[in-house]
């Protein structure tokens, strides 16, 4: 059987544990120019967690955990955490996931409506079909309502993952289906009512390899997104697994510019994925599994070093960081 989750692995970087987090993280300060760590302790904790979607006001923020890759299947499920009195608090797996894959949520400029790419079983599909596909939730007082697919337009047979909204309400996503030039491609659709229209593939952003997790800026102007294979990617010691870097495309007309490759400190030789802009585009949001080992380490790692770098929050598993969103334009046309 097709295992749904290939195409997404190198792009989403997915691997980590789940556990409870517990605690608070104090609000912090505009982000520099530097990545920080996002809420330590309460959103980036030594569990796998990826994607960062907030509400308009920005005090409420959606996240995908992932449970431990073992012999058995991984789940992914969609978190949130809200602000009270100027401090994150705990987590929980919001009302709509918690039973099949959720992951990449996106929220539309208004906050009405939230979107995810799911695993769930299609209406009406056979049985046998397993791929991933965008759904969308709608606001409903204080919670939401029953997860719909998107039309034709925009889910296939093939899979689709990684809904970013524009301010206008274009999506971008990213799909495997007929007509890319790659295993996985970056497309585009407008929005055409409750749905989108037709789709159009994003051509010279994409590569022949995976491209996914698209960020589109609230007015467009600048696209960011995760490839693995490319020539440029930042590559480290030890086994060569496919690991995603960032990159970025300006716009230019309708279209998008070459693709720039991020440069350090926000690639590193560690896999970057699921980027996303805050929603006044100020802050820059992005997943990395960056933690305590490398190789060769230096010095030579202790018992306890070990044991303590394995329980904290940069264990190497997946963990959001936020960085000044204007060093996306820095070397851009």
């Amino acid at each position: 059987m097709r295992n749904i989750w290939a195409t997404a692995l190198a792009i989403l970087g997915l691997a980590g544990a789940w556990r409870a987090a517990g605690g608070s993280a104090t609000l912090p300060p505009a982000p520099g120019p530097t990545p920080s760590l996002f809420a330590e302790g309460v959103v980036s904790t030594p569990d796998d967690e990826f994607g960062a979607a907030f509400t308009p006001d920005a005090k409420t923020v959606y996240f995908t955990k992932r449970t431990p890759t073992t012999n058995t299947a991984p789940l992914s499920f969609i978190c949130v955490a809200r602000m009270r009195d100027g401090r994150w608090q705990p987590p929980k797996i919001a009302p709509f996931s918690g039973e099949r894959n959720d992951t990449g949520a996106a929220l539309s400029p208004d906050g009405t409506r939230l979107y995810f790419a799911s695993d769930r079983p299609m209406p009406g599909a056979a049985a046998s079909r397993q791929d991933l596909n965008i759904w969308v939730v709608e606001r409903s007082g204080d919670g939401w309502s029953s997860p719909r697919p998107l039309g034709p337009t925009v889910n296939t047979e093939a899979d689709e993952l990684g809904p970013s909204l524009a301010a206008d309400g274009t999506l971008y996503f990213a799909s495997s289906r007929p007509g890319g030039r790659g295993g996985l491609d970056l497309w585009r659709a407008r929005a055409a009512g409750r749905d989108f229209g037709p789709a159009e593939n994003l051509g010279e952003a994409n590569s022949p390899g995976p491209d996914g997790a698209p960020a589109i800026a609230p007015d467009q102007s600048v696209l960011v997104f995760a490839s693995a294979g490319r020539a440029d990617a930042l590559r480290g010691r030890g086994h060569l697994y496919p690991r995603s870097d960032l990159y970025v495309c300006v716009r230019h007309g309708d279209g998008f510019a070459a693709p720039r490759h991020l440069a350090p400190p926000i690639n590193t030789e560690s896999s970057e994925s699921n980027p996303s802009f805050s929603p006044d585009g100020r802050s820059f949001y992005f997943s990395s599994d960056r933690g305590f080992a490398a190789i060769p380490m230096e010095p030579a790692v202790t018992a306890d070093a070990f044991a303590a770098g394995l329980a904290s929050v940069r264990s190497g598993w997946n963990n959001v960081y936020v960085v000044d969103a204007r060093v996306l334009r820095e070397g851009a046309p």
